[in-house]
């Protein structure tokens, strides 16, 4: 039988030492030469200054997201000093980010032969050929910033996950054992080292190394998502659950940590439990594809209200509202995610917010489901008239409406109204009418159950 948790088996989860992009800047190599001549020193000292402010205004830019201000400004750094290596360096990082990967090794490299004992920048460009799959290279390129500085744990750290990509296993424990040495409050470096114990079949070691990153951050999620494998290998199916449930309440919407808590309830006889989690990983499933309908079309209101129906159907209310507040705003007289929000308003007793959108619906696209959410506000409110006035426009016939005049009726009566509140209990009496189930045969010869009939006036 294959392990329920076979896709999980492969590299883990890089340690994301290294951000490409908002970088810190460091203004060593740039503003020229300490051999200018004397009569060169105050054009040195302007350019040096001017490079410096340059840079100052990349971090902003990019601190406020404005990338191509920021990709502008560090190549304006450039122009002004060719052998700036942290200008190089920072619009690398920029282009990394944006997904120009030839273009951001030429300015690492270029940045590294401009400052080649720079052991941020061997350590920065060998992360970024490992994410590009040039494993060898990025082990070069950790060795060489470890050459440099034998300190350096997050080059020793990344240079264990690259010998891990290449299952040697041998390497990478030698050195995470050796990051672990110079900080042992390492906690990537635990997590890879359990990996390496959990991929070695030695469980118990893995859960140690597990339980000392937890120490440190109780909260880390590929330490809780980690453990729980291991005790589910060690058929400590409890513990597991115990694990993967921790990893949900900080990770709600991973379908994997589901999934692997369903193995466990399954291998408990917990069925309820599972079939619970079923449910949820199919609810994350579709969440998932509205999320992409959403990214592909951007300004359709219809795909966020879709959205926000699903978010709060899966009881994330808050998350939900918010994705109607994008709806309205990317169109603002789309007029069915004012409805749909002030469904949510009636179901959570929230009348004046469900009268309140109904009208905004109405007033920028009229449709019947405006009217008959309002309808149904109303009729909570006991405001028959305007109820009946409003599923009348909706075109509406169902038990709903049928009550509705059958209240009214019996409010009429007892003012006094007797030919009014007859008229509305006979329309209460078409409308069950038209709503039985003639009795029909089925396309399996069957015959159809009828609805049951309205019992009369609900005191």
């Amino acid at each position: 039988m294959r392990n329920p948790f076979w896709f999980l088996r492969g590299l883990p989860r890089l340690a994301t030492v290294v951000s490409f992009g908002l970088c810190s800047l460091s203004l060593i190599g740039c503003g020229g030469s300490s051999k200018t001549s004397t009569t060169d020193k105050p054009s040195a000292a302007t350019a040096a200054s001017d490079v410096k402010s340059l840079l100052e205004k990349a971090t902003a830019a990019l601190q406020q997201r404005q990338w191509k201000s920021a990709l502008e400004t560090l190549t304006e750094a450039i122009k002004l000093d060719p052998k700036c290596s942290e200008a190089y360096f920072q619009r690398a990082s920029l282009l990394a980010d944006a997904g120009q990967a030839q273009a951001a090794l030429i300015d690492f490299t270029k940045a590294i032969e401009l400052s080649p004992k720079d052991a941020k920048l061997r350590h920065t460009r060998g992360f970024f050929l490992m994410t590009q799959k040039q494993i060898d290279h990025a082990i070069a390129d950790f060795t060489a910033a470890i050459e440099i500085n034998p300190k350096h744990t997050q080059a020793l750290n990344n240079r264990g996950l690259a010998w891990l990509s290449k299952n040697d296993l041998a390497k990478a424990r030698a050195d995470f054992n050796q990051a672990l040495q110079i900080e042992p409050k390492y906690v990537e470096s635990l997590i890879n080292r359990g990996f390496v114990a959990y991929q070695s079949k030695q469980h118990k070691q893995a859960i140690a190394d597990y339980d000392q990153a937890l120490k440190l951050q109780p909260e880390n999620v590929n330490a809780l998502n980690n453990r729980g494998l291991a005790h589910f290998e060690l058929q400590d199916y409890e513990q597991a659950v115990a694990d993967f449930s921790k990893a949900i309440a900080r990770e709600r919407y991973s379908a994997k940590f589901y999934l692997q808590r369903r193995a466990c309830y399954l291998q408990l006889g917990r069925e309820e439990e599972a079939q619970s989690d079923t449910a949820k990983i199919a609810w994350i499933g579709k969440l998932n594809d509205l999320n992409r309908h959403v990214a592909q079309e951007p300004k359709a209101a219809g795909n966020y209200v879709q959205l926000a129906q699903h978010l709060i159907a899966g009881g994330e209310s808050k998350v939900g509202l918010a994705s109607y507040e994008t709806a309205m705003q990317v169109q603002p007289k789309y007029g069915r995610s004012y409805s749909s929000r002030a469904a949510f308003w009636l179901s959570n007793g929230e009348f004046d917010k469900a009268i309140a959108d109904c009208n905004r619906a109405i007033q920028a696209e009229p449709h019947f489901e405006a009217y008959s959410i309002r309808g149904d506000t109303y009729f909570q409110q006991r405001e028959f008239d305007l109820a009946i006035a409003d599923y009348r426009k909706a075109k509406r016939v169902d038990a709903q409406v049928a009550k509705a005049y059958l209240f009214r009726a019996k409010k009429l009566a007892a003012e006094g109204k007797t030919d009014e509140a007859k008229r509305d209990r006979e329309r209460a009496a078409d409308i069950e009418r038209e709503m039985q189930t003639v009795i029909t045969v089925t396309p399996r010869g069957g015959i159809q159950e009828e609805e049951e009939p309205l019992l009369g006036i609900p005191e």
